[in-house]
């Protein structure tokens, strides 16, 4: 019996790297021979408490900490997995946490990385002393090859490559009957789905929706997430208000499983135009080519490494809203999007599908 302690930031809230988190514990814990204890690393209740300091934080460090101690002090152990951040609070954290774990554990830990690891921290004083203690002759699973670069400098054991994978929902059956009716579609439905923190790109979305509508495009755009502040909700509103855009786009905040999606088969493009500085892999990409829909995202990150140029969507260079209605431009036929998605559906069960991930994932596991 193979004995792991998995620790990780798991959902709520919803976001790509807690619900990818889930994913591995839940993998782990179906196997017979695994014994899987977890500890829950963030704290956050919504997104907009994701990088801000609170009580409850403070206090869930603490019981973490308790944790540590009480398992270390009664379990053997063979493998020490985490999920740690790169940035911030959240690093400040973890390093705090793996000093703890190596009061008892003097083996390698596993570090399955899903955000970036930042130049310009690797340089800071402070932040780059964090991160070379964190990772500090470890082994490290990142989300995709461009991102190995990111760990030069902090003296890693070994390096995996492991892209994300999502379970497929949907049949081929299905995914034709959703394609009938987007063929009966009489606007172009455009589709945004990430949070609403602005480095998410949806401002420059906006302004695409302001451009298309003076082209006199026929088009509804749909943005999904939620908000991190009021003041965003408030900027969105009033955009949509001065330029005539009410009845065209149309903010759902956050909404999760059936109902997100619905949006998903109702879409005819998914578009992605993220600047998140810590973006690495961008999980709502594949989510849309599970729905046979040709993605639109910013080529930053792995996300080249997702999205098949030209056969699957498109890969924004600019990233500006003249750039995303240009490539919109391009997918105005449908025959197109068509065999664009039914590409990315290809691609997307071929490899970033869960069972493609799960042999994968515990090949590695299985290593130490």
């Amino acid at each position: 019996m193979k004995k792991i302690l998995f620790l990780s930031p798991l959902p709520p809230p919803y976001y790509g790297s807690a619900l990818s988190s889930k994913m591995c514990l839940d993998i782990l814990k179906n196997i017979r021979s695994m014994d899987v204890f977890n500890i829950k690393l963030n704290y956050s209740k919504e997104i907009q408490d994701i990088g801000r300091i609170n009580f409850s934080k403070i206090k869930g460090f603490f019981t973490t900490k308790k944790k540590i101690k009480e398992f270390f002090s009664d379990s053997f152990l063979d493998l020490v997995y985490m999920v740690p951040a790169t940035h911030g609070l959240g690093l400040i954290r973890d390093y705090l946490i793996v000093r703890e774990i190596r009061k008892y554990w003097k083996k390698e830990i596993l570090f399955h990385v899903r955000s970036r690891i930042l130049e310009r921290d690797k340089k800071n004083p402070f932040y780059g002393f964090l991160l070379r203690g964190l990772f500090n002759g470890s082994s490290v699973i990142v989300v995709g090859k461009a991102l190995k670069k990111d760990l030069v400098g902090l003296n890693i054991r070994k390096i995996f490559v492991l892209h994300n994978a999502i379970k497929n929902e949907v049949t081929d059956s299905r995914v034709k009957g959703i394609l009938e009716k987007r063929k009966k579609h009489k606007q172009l439905n455009l589709l945004f789905l990430s949070n609403m923190d602005p480095s998410k790109g949806w401002i420059k979305l906006l302004e695409s929706c302001r451009i298309l509508d003076k082209k006199n495009i026929s088009f509804k755009c749909d943005f999904i997430g939620g908000w991190p502040s009021q003041k965003y909700k408030d900027f969105f509103d009033s955009f949509v208000c001065e330029n005539n855009l009410k009845g065209k786009v149309f903010s759902h905040g956050k909404v999760i499983g059936k109902k997100k999606n619905k949006f998903l088969e109702n879409a005819d493009i998914l578009i992605f135009p993220t600047e998140y500085p810590l973006e690495t892999f961008g999980r709502v990409i594949i989510e849309g080519m599970m729905y046979a829909l040709p993605v639109i995202a910013n080529s930053v990150a792995s996300i080249p490494e997702i999205i098949d140029e030209s056969k699957t969507g498109y890969l924004l260079k600019e990233n500006t809203p003249e750039e995303i209605v240009s490539k919109i431009e391009l997918l105005m036929d449908f025959n197109k999007r068509k065999k664009m998605g039914l590409n990315g559906r290809k691609r997307f069960m071929k490899f970033f599908e869960l069972n493609f991930f799960k042999k994968k994932f515990l090949e590695i596991i299985n290593l130490f």
